[in-house]
């Protein structure tokens, strides 16, 4: 079953030679002009592509959500990679654990900048020759202009985290790495020029999760150390930022890290009451535009609010014996979903007191056998739910299910690619694999 804590696998070296296009080539904006021309129609409007792993081919398939239409399809040798969207939404993140590589797919559609106006391009999607060869890729994040990956490392081999962006992308560069002492089961967030990432002490044999944090802020190509965070963090699992505070899941509460104080200072928050022996909130899910995080501890979830004078937690009911499996923001915020083992999608409303919109009724509940993820358009309200060998589009404001694409084949990723509506801030969540 899907867990959306649970992060990828992808290998692409001979990729871009067994790149097969199914389509003719799309045409660029504007009629494939390269003119700037103030009268040419510069605008595309478009619902967007769909990043999917075919699981029987083995094949990366770019899919039009405009036609249905598979646009072009890429051989992946190795495991089964997981599938994530680059800051900016043009390329797809594959990354494949096992195989110690992180590849990259630009998926045609994009925006420049000419000065007098911005110009979409549609093209055909292609494999980038750029990849990341380092050990054990495991963590995620997208933020406001970055992506980290951060590379568990292993006996042979320390952590190290890895920052780009759509531009370094674009140049087939990354922005910055950073090579950690020792290994370790973390994580690490890229924050208004500054890199939040985990740290383990050499002591700790019990485990290879890290039990601090520690901060550095970038300077050129390289990161300059800052401070080691005293509040300890045992145990961390879990990350996550808004634009008031970066949130990190350890076994005894949240280190929660306030973004507007000078010096980002840290508080430590105790773990919600009435937490079964042994649990803790070990996922961090937030949007820039929410005020609380979103912190899931097995079956339960919790609005947070570090600032809170009075209730810091808040409990999402998602209904007796229901589990969730995936959860996250849409675009801005407006809306936060849930969805359950039960097959229902539930929507939750922020800013109105976390109340539940509806529950839309997707499927029976899913099998252990059943492959589900979900993934969020930038472009309008709406979620897609992938759930073996068919999406369902959903609509975010109401529960309604648009359309149900059948995919004729079985996918076990899968990541939204387009063009963003303007003022559209990327969902703050950490994915990752184990």
């Amino acid at each position: 079953m899907f867990d959306q804590s649970r992060g990828f696998p992808f290998t692409l070296r001979p990729l871009a030679a067994s790149l097969m296009i199914v389509s003719a080539t799309m045409l660029a904006a504007c009629g494939g002009s390269s003119s700037d021309d103030p009268h040419e129609h510069t605008d595309i409007e478009t619902a967007g592509r769909l990043a999917l792993f075919d699981t029987d081919a083995s094949q990366l398939r770019i899919l039009d959500l405009d036609s249905s239409e598979i646009l072009a399809s890429m051989a992946v040798d190795g495991e089964a990679p997981r599938l994530y969207a680059s800051p900016g939404n043009r390329y797809a993140v594959a990354i494949q654990r096992g195989d110690d590589l992180v590849s990259f797919v630009d998926g045609g559609l994009y925006t420049e900048d000419h000065g007098d106006h911005m110009h979409d391009y549609a093209e055909t999607p292609s494999m980038l020759s750029l990849t990341l060869n380092d050990h054990k890729p495991t963590h995620y994040s997208s933020g406001e202009a970055e992506g980290v990956v951060f590379f568990d490392g292993g006996e042979a081999a320390s952590s190290k985290v890895t920052v780009f962006s759509d531009t370094t992308l674009g140049s087939g560069s990354t922005l910055a790495s950073l090579q950690l002492d020792n290994n370790m089961h973390g994580a690490a967030k890229m924050i208004n020029g500054h890199l939040f990432v985990t740290y383990r002490d050499s002591s700790i044999t019990d485990t290879t999760l890290p039990a601090a944090v520690e901060r550095y802020h970038l300077d050129g190509s390289s990161f300059e150390f800052e401070e080691r965070y005293s509040q300890a963090c045992p145990r961390l699992h879990g990350a996550a930022a808004n634009a008031h505070s970066l949130g990190f899941g350890c076994s005894d509460g949240v280190l929660a890290i306030d973004l507007h104080e000078a010096g980002y200072p840290a508080t430590k928050l105790e773990n919600p009451e009435g937490l079964a022996e042994g649990s803790r909130i070990g996922t961090l899910v937030a949007n820039h535009d929410v005020e609380e995080l979103v912190g899931v501890a097995g079956d339960r979830l919790f609005a947070i609010h570090p600032e809170s004078p009075t209730e810091v937690y808040h409990e999402l009911e998602l209904g007796d014996g229901v589990g969730p499996l995936a959860q996250g923001f849409t675009t801005h915020g407006e809306v936060f979903y849930v969805l359950g083992d039960d097959g229902g999608l539930r929507l939750f409303n922020p800013a109105h007191d976390w109340e539940l919109i509806t529950t839309a009724e997707l499927m029976d509940a899913p099998g252990d056998e059943d492959i589900l993820s979900v993934t969020v358009s930038a472009a309008q309200e709406r979620l897609f739910v992938l759930h073996n060998q068919s999406v369902i589009e959903v609509d975010a404001t109401d529960g309604d299910i648009v359309r149900t694409i059948d995919l004729g084949f079985s996918a076990s990723a899968i990541a939204w690619l387009g063009l963003a509506d303007e003022g559209h801030d990327h969902d703050h969540e950490e994915e990752h694999s184990h």
